[in-house]
C-alpha cells in the first residue's frame, strides 16, 4: 500500500481527462494507493475566481473530486509543518531557488512538510518549476535528513496517469 498525496495541479490535470470518471474510480477503489488531502490543497481549489458559469462549474467539480479521492483522510495542518517548510525555503534559497517565501512556494513546502512529518510515500506534481524542482529536492533531501525524517518519492502527473491506465503499481 503507497500512501500518497496529490499537489493541487493534479486535481486540475485530472479534471482535464476525457476518462476523468473511470480514473477517479480507478483511485477511490485502489486498495494499493491511499490518497490523503491537506487543508491548503483543498483552500487553493477553493480560491478559484467565480467569474463565470463555467468557472464556478470547475471550481465545484474540483472540489467535489478533491473529496471523493481523499474520502475524508485529511492530514491537519500545524505550526511544525509550516516552520519545516521555512527551513526547506532556507535550503532552497541557498542551493540557487529563485522563488520567495511569499509565493505559492510556502504551499509546496508546507505540502512535502506534511508528507515528511506522517512518513507518507509519495507526492504528485506537476510543478517542476517550484515543488520538484532540483533546488527544492535538494532542500528537502538535507532538511529531512537533519530532521530525521524521510523523504517522500516525488512523481509526476505522467507517472500517475500511466499507473492508473495501464494497472501497474508505483
Amino acid at each position: 500500500m503507497r500512501r500518497v498525496i496529490f499537489d493541487t495541479n493534479v486535481y486540475g490535470f485530472l479534471a482535464e481527462e476525457p476518462d476523468l470518471t473511470i480514473l477517479e474510480q480507478q483511485i477511490v477503489s485502489d486498495t494499493a494507493l491511499i490518497v490523503y488531502g491537506y487543508p491548503h490543497i483543498r483552500k487553493e481549489l477553493r480560491s478559484i475566481p467565480k467569474k463565470s458559469e463555467l468557472s464556478r462549474r470547475a471550481r465545484m467539480m474540483l472540489l467535489i473530486l478533491y473529496d471523493s479521492i481523499t474520502k475524508g483522510r485529511v492530514l491537519d495542518h500545524s505550526l511544525e509543518f509550516e516552520n519545516l517548510a521555512k527551513e526547506y525555503h532556507a535550503a532552497y534559497k541557498k542551493r540557487g531557488g529563485t522563488y520567495s517565501w511569499d509565493t505559492n512556494i510556502r504551499i509546496d513546502f508546507m505540502l512535502v512538510a506534511c508528507a515528511s512529518v506522517h512518513n507518507l510515500d509519495v507526492v504528485f506534481s506537476a510543478d517542476k518549476k517550484t515543488l520538484i524542482s532540483r533546488p527544492a529536492l535538494e532542500a528537502y533531501e538535507s532538511v529531512n535528513s537533519r530532521e530525521n525524517l524521510k523523504t517522500p518519492i516525488f512523481l509526476g502527473y505522467e507517472c500517475l496517469i500511466e499507473r492508473l491506465r495501464n494497472h501497474s503499481s508505483l
